[in-house]
């Protein structure tokens, strides 16, 4: 199945490179779902701008041109169905929806790839996040532990300051921030790169200049996500470790971890078989 990038997540990930004239601009295409008849001119009249000024903001998102983004963002339009659910579930699950739809958007398979390598070639793998980011971020070191692949999570601002003070080149760091704007995080990537530490951000920001991290790891947005109003913060975050949890199943050693881990259901009524899934002692076993 063929899915075209969608224009919402392009806009929202570039807010921050654009100017005050610029955002109106974006803000009456992120809140105009359905734009059949636009013309140039009539957007010129109806948000007091100039031509100039539509493509440099189509620009911004990627685009040769006001021409072009305007092509593109009918042909979105055309391809979104209504929904028939009563307010409140709708509202749900047309954020999930457009979380899904956002992440063909930004999703990056040669950043997945690389961060892969970058795990596999590390020896210590360290998780900086806060709040609703490191829920999400210990899910992530479980189905890495699944792999045989070991890391820590900090949490504490003041433990990811001394961490990063203490990395080296055989540790990798990975970070999220739904926001990008978390002073602790950034600034400890920006330290633990310093030490020669390999580092990853999960973030919604597209930084322009991002020369604290190795790599920048885009997540799908929604409006106020960071807040959860209506779906988990964490959902983004979670669904992007998926995507790279994915990449690892094709290798036998990981696959040969993996399966260690699995929980076989038993014949009898609460009869289980469970399996080491790591060597610290002939005694541990996985219980969910």
């Amino acid at each position: 199945m063929v899915i075209q990038k969608e224009l919402i997540p392009i806009i929202e990930s570039n807010l921050d490179k654009m100017t005050a004239t610029e955002r109106d601009i974006a803000a009456y295409f992120l809140n105009n779902r359905k734009l059949e008849h636009v013309t140039t001119q009539f957007l010129c009249e109806e948000l007091h701008v100039s031509k100039a000024s539509l493509t440099r903001f189509s620009k911004k998102c990627g685009f040769s041109g006001f021409r072009e983004f305007l092509y593109q963002y009918k042909e979105m339009s055309r391809g979104q169905e209504a929904m028939v659910y009563k307010a409140w579930t709708q509202n749900v699950l047309s954020d999930y929806e457009e979380m899904l739809r956002k992440n063909y958007s930004v999703l990056d398979e040669s950043k997945l790839e690389r961060i892969q390598n970058l795990i596999e070639s590390s020896s210590k793998i360290y998780f900086y996040a806060k709040g609703s980011s490191a829920l999400a971020l210990k899910e992530m070191k479980v189905r890495f532990m699944r792999l045989g692949i070991m890391g820590e999570v900090m949490d504490e601002d003041d433990m990811i300051l001394w961490n990063s003070l203490l990395v080296d080149e055989s540790c990798l760091v990975i970070a999220a921030s739904i926001s990008g704007k978390t002073k602790s995080i950034t600034q400890a990537l920006r330290t633990a790169k310093k030490n020669g530490a390999k580092t990853v951000l999960m973030t919604t920001k597209n930084f322009d200049d991002y020369d604290f991290c190795d790599e920048l790891l885009l997540l799908a947005s929604a409006q106020n996500l960071a807040y959860g109003n209506r779906i988990s913060p964490q959902f983004p975050i979670l669904l992007m470790t998926d995507c790279l949890f994915s990449y690892f199943l094709d290798d036998k050693e990981r696959r040969f971890y993996y399966d260690k881990t699995i929980i076989h259901k038993g014949t009898s009524k609460n009869s289980y078989l469970l399996t080491p899934y790591f060597k610290i002692s002939r005694y541990s076993y996985l219980v969910v």
